[in-house]
């Protein structure tokens, strides 16, 4: 077993290898302070991650694809992230939650520093004890990215175009 710092450390490593970035805070606050200082539009917000911000703007229940689709900045929560790869664990209950990690520009997944689990092992070992949320639940390294077309890479073409993952403290 490896310390919580060398897990954070090879989480950091992993994720910008998948071109992924990190930033540390102390606080859901501070989450949010980055977001905003991302873009001039207000950022959307997945239901889950809201209850831990109560701000932001919530997707619109009548019509959740069209008041996220492009947006340039949307908030979720991971419920683990796994040190070995650089991945973050999704559980999105709701459309609208799935939908903001899809289809907004810049993603942010907010994660406790302490549900960082060393391989990707003891994630899955974690989500067989969750069998209510296997249904919707989604390992995710990095931005969007795929070789599809043409054999050439491209980002952003079947989700965000960037991720930022905000290690809580």
């Amino acid at each position: 077993m490896i310390t919580l710092g060398d897990r954070i450390a090879l989480f950091a490593d992993g994720l910008q290898a998948a071109q992924g970035d990190l930033v540390q805070c102390t606080s859901w606050d501070d989450v949010w302070e980055h977001a905003v200082g991302l873009s001039d539009e207000t950022p959307v917000v997945s239901p889950i991650a809201y209850e831990q911000l109560q701000r932001g703007e919530l997707p619109d229940d009548s019509e959740p694809l069209r008041s996220i689709a492009d947006r340039s900045v949307g908030i979720t929560v991971a419920t683990l992230a796994v040190a070995e790869t650089g991945s973050v664990l999704l559980i999105e209950p709701t459309p609208r939650d799935r939908a903001v990690s899809l289809l907004t520009r810049h993603l942010i997944v907010a994660v406790s520093e302490a549900d960082i689990v060393e391989e990707l092992a003891d994630g899955f070992r974690w989500l067989a004890q969750q069998p209510r949320a296997a249904a919707y639940a989604t390992f995710v390294t990095g931005p969007s990215r795929t070789a599809d077309i043409e054999r050439s890479l491209t980002i952003g073409v079947q989700g965000p175009c960037r991720m930022t993952v905000a290690v809580l403290a």
